[in-house]
């Protein structure tokens, strides 16, 4: 696959990828350190992450897999070139208190994708993740991002009511690794998500596409996925732990 700085050409078509750039990594905490952590991360957080022009970093506890009860800190940029932008004083800070009681593993650098992600106007900010990891193959990509994009259309056209965020991993991945995070409230929410606005979505993307069209597209993006190429995984965002959603 050819990159192109933030665009991304395809077979059929252009997807464009936004600006919006996250960096993200899992931070291992022992159960003795847990309420420490947290309330260090906290403090952190407000002091050099909760104003205009500050770094902004968001914070979920992992619910589920291998890594539940951890945490994924993610630092979410304008640019990948604002992530030159060290943040000197915050970084020791971090590192005096916070460091001591966790294990950073990994760090990988995911850039979203405008043209499969949906935001609806006027929905009530949630703070419960459904996060689907996909490895497609390089043969298969048209089928996959034809699948994300045409998802996104049958939302907007069908008044879907949740958002769905769409993230290609731009570097610290070994292969084509996407995430999809569905945005509900709850892990009830979840269950009444994806009830009747999920039929409804199902039916307006039949209508636009042509008749079986979400049921045979699904299944050309199960065909496109590596062994182990698709992961469930449900997080939780810890607001007191992160920047505010709209920093002044």
């Amino acid at each position: 696959m050819k990159y192109l700085i933030f665009t991304l050409t395809f077979f059929f078509g252009l997807i464009t990828v936004n600006a919006q750039v996250i960096q993200s990594r899992v931070l291992e905490v022992e159960e003795a350190n847990m309420k420490s952590f947290m309330a260090a991360v906290a403090k952190k957080t407000k002091m050099y992450n909760s104003k205009k022009d500050q770094a902004r970093f968001f914070t979920f506890q992992i619910l589920t897999g291998n890594n539940a009860r951890n945490f994924v800190r993610m630092q979410w940029a304008e640019s990948v070139e604002a992530l030159d932008n060290i943040d000197t004083k915050g970084n020791d800070y971090w590192f005096k208190t916070v460091g001591p009681l966790h294990k950073s593993v990994g760090n990988r650098i995911w850039s979203r994708v405008k043209d499969a992600s949906y935001a609806p106007e006027n929905v009530e900010r949630v703070d419960h993740r459904r996060i689907i990891f996909y490895n497609y193959k390089d043969s298969n990509e048209k089928d996959f991002w034809r699948f994300r994009e045409r998802v996104k259309k049958a939302m907007e056209e069908s008044n879907y009511g949740q958002r769905m965020s769409v993230l290609y991993c731009a570097s610290g991945c070994n292969g084509n690794w996407v995430q999809v995070r569905f945005h509900h409230e709850n892990f009830a929410g979840e269950r009444a998500d994806y009830g009747e606005p999920l039929k409804k979505m199902i039916e307006k993307y039949d209508e636009m596409y042509g008749e079986d069209a979400y049921e045979q597209d699904s299944d050309k993006v199960d065909a496109s996925l590596m062994l182990d190429g698709r992961r469930i995984r449900h997080h939780k965002f810890l607001p007191e732990l992160s920047s505010p959603r709209n920093m002044n």
